[in-house]
């Protein structure tokens, strides 16, 4: 592909950008038909998860730069939005507040970790997360090891936050769609294939990444922020845990890392059976999650939308073999 050239020419209101527009305005509807508290429960947690995996698609499969830290931002978020509602700030203008602070923070994990390069950038952001979650443990403004307390007033409203959530991952899918469409996609897209090629075509590594990582940060933030004003508790081995990192890079490689649609895919298969798998296998969940992260990468690196276009090619061979063999 050449430089300057649009990373997909196909016009921007095409079948899968309609279905895709298609399948959150059937989202939309669901609570309308009087669904169940713990399916309305579900579906907030699977919105949740959409923003947070697009947004490390945007960092991970876009440019390339595998980060197992992405639970700082998200706990960052967490926190700052429950802060800023307990302080009085609106909740809406909370998770933009939230937001803001983990961008912010992506630039001071970014500057130094960025400098380093395939696994050694992904051992520095479990250490900055490990370490971001020790300090947050023993913090007297986060509560502690006690937890801290979203005290809002008024009536527990599950579908206001359902909406909350699925606007947020909307808009995800939305930024996710715009960057791959544009030369600054172009531009991740050639740092995650070269990057020291990127730089002799007059990309700059160092800046794209952390413009990427800051938005990336910045929506996994308000994610955080929505997720603790429905949740009214939030605790630092919860929010800034290793296996909420895990859970964010897990879904985008179930579901097809680099895509637009995978991470989408890969958030609601994680949301609906992580309480399940959570319920029966309380000690071994983790290692189940990496027993499937080894099947998908051995066996189909692309995740389900890797599967789900073998499947379509498979079909369409075979309609040509019967289209091509004769009538008697």
């Amino acid at each position: 592909m050449k430089a300057g050239t649009m990373p997909n020419a196909a016009p921007l209101w095409n079948p899968r950008n309609i279905l895709g527009v298609a399948f959150f305005l059937a989202l939309g509807v669901l609570p309308l038909l009087g669904l169940s508290p713990n399916l309305t429960r579900l579906l907030f947690t699977s919105c949740v998860w959409v923003a947070t995996s697009v947004a490390w698609n945007l960092l991970g499969g876009f440019a390339g730069q595998v980060s197992f830290g992405f639970a700082v931002f998200y706990g960052l978020g967490a926190y700052t939005g429950a802060m800023a509602i307990n302080a009085g700030v609106n909740p809406y203008l909370a998770f933009l507040i939230a937001g803001a602070a983990a961008a912010a923070a992506s630039l001071v994990i970014g500057l130094p970790t960025f400098r380093l390069r395939g696994p050694y950038f992904a051992i520095a952001t479990i250490g900055v997360s490990e370490a971001v979650r020790v300090i947050a443990t023993n913090l007297r403004v986060t509560g502690g090891a006690s937890g801290y307390r979203l005290a809002e007033h008024g009536p527990f409203k599950p579908v206001e936050h359902f909406y909350t959530a699925l606007s947020l991952a909307a808009i995800a899918v939305g930024v996710s769609v715009w960057i791959r469409r544009s030369k600054f996609g172009l531009s991740l897209n050639a740092i995650r294939e070269d990057e020291e090629a990127a730089a002799d075509i007059g990309v700059n590594p160092l800046a794209t990444k952390l413009i990427v990582h800051f938005i990336a940060a910045g929506l996994t933030g308000m994610a955080g922020g929505i997720f603790a004003r429905y949740a009214a508790f939030i605790h630092p081995q919860g929010v800034f845990a290793f296996n909420t990192s895990v859970a964010i890079l897990l879904m985008p490689i179930i579901g097809g890392v680099g895509t637009v649609a995978g991470p989408v895919v890969g958030a609601f298969v994680y949301g609906l059976v992580q309480e399940e798998l959570i319920a029966r296998f309380p000690q071994s969940h983790l290692l189940l999650y990496g027993c499937l992260l080894i099947i998908i990468i051995l066996f189909e690196p692309r995740g389900i939308m890797g599967w789900l276009r073998r499947l379509f090619a498979f079909v369409q061979r075979a309609r040509r073999k019967n289209a091509a063999v004769p009538l008697h």
